[in-house]
């Protein structure tokens, strides 16, 4: 048997999309916490949206690196058992973006309220 790790290596263009996967994820994570602790400095709500919607947004590409290896390990049982798992892979990290951006999105809009 492969191991997964080595099998995601194999195909072209894969190890430079992981590479670019991980430096935009530890580039947002960095961000988002950046942001968060202007949220926790100045107490400012629409920081905690921005925060938590960079978060949502640049988080779920390693979460979803790692369902990608164990989906090869998934692959064992059938071929379409793997085809199932990265769409939903997909659909879900698509989703994620989504809601990370509304949060932005609503952060950015959100009035401030001035004591």
């Amino acid at each position: 048997m492969i191991d997964p790790l080595v099998q995601i290596g194999t195909q072209n263009g894969e190890p430079i999309s992981i590479a670019l996967t991980l430096t935009a994820s530890v580039l947002g994570i960095a961000v988002g916490y950046i942001a968060f602790r202007g949220y926790w400095r100045n107490r400012s709500l629409p920081m905690l949206f921005v925060a938590t919607g960079f978060f949502f947004t640049f988080w779920t590409p390693v979460v979803l690196l790692a369902g990608f290896v164990l989906a090869g390990e998934l692959s064992q049982f059938g071929p379409g058992i793997r085809v199932t798992v990265n769409a939903a892979f997909g659909i879900a990290g698509k989703v994620s973006e989504i809601i990370g951006l509304v949060f932005i999105l609503y952060g950015l809009r959100m009035p401030l309220d001035r004591d």
